[in-house]
């Protein structure tokens, strides 16, 4: 009787351990914010994203180009945004050419052009948070 009790203890005591060692993974999912581009504005501006968030910028009215300072970050630009066509989330990462805002934030200007007009738009952003 004394071995069975031993025998049982020393089983779960195992069973303790190995599940005890197990991590659960987190995953975190990125997630997509939507910028509505109309009469040369983008709303929300500026767009409030974590590093590795995807953007996806939505023409109501013509066609823009987008560019950022940087041409590789945060996303790969210039690029263009055809009003009533596909659209394709662009992923956002890294902060090259973005003013940093203290505590991991970023915030970076990129310039919104309506196709086949010189003069820039309202100059809108994305702000980075950790």
């Amino acid at each position: 009787m004394r071995n069975l009790r031993l025998f049982v203890f020393v089983l779960v005591s195992a069973a303790l351990f190995i599940l005890g060692g197990c991590k659960k993974e987190v995953v975190v999912k990125s997630q997509v914010h939507n910028v509505a581009i109309n009469n040369c504005a983008a709303a929300p501006d500026p767009v409030y994203v974590h590093d590795g968030d995807q953007v996806d910028w939505q023409a109501d009215d013509h066609d823009y180009t987008i560019r950022f300072k940087d041409p590789k970050e945060p996303t790969p630009n210039p690029f263009k945004v055809t009003h009533g066509g596909p659209h394709n989330p662009h992923p956002i990462h890294g902060y090259s050419g973005c003013d940093p805002l203290g505590k991991g934030e970023f915030y970076c200007k990129y310039s919104l052009t309506k196709d086949n007009d010189p003069s820039p738009c309202a100059d809108p952003g994305i702000h980075i948070t950790p």
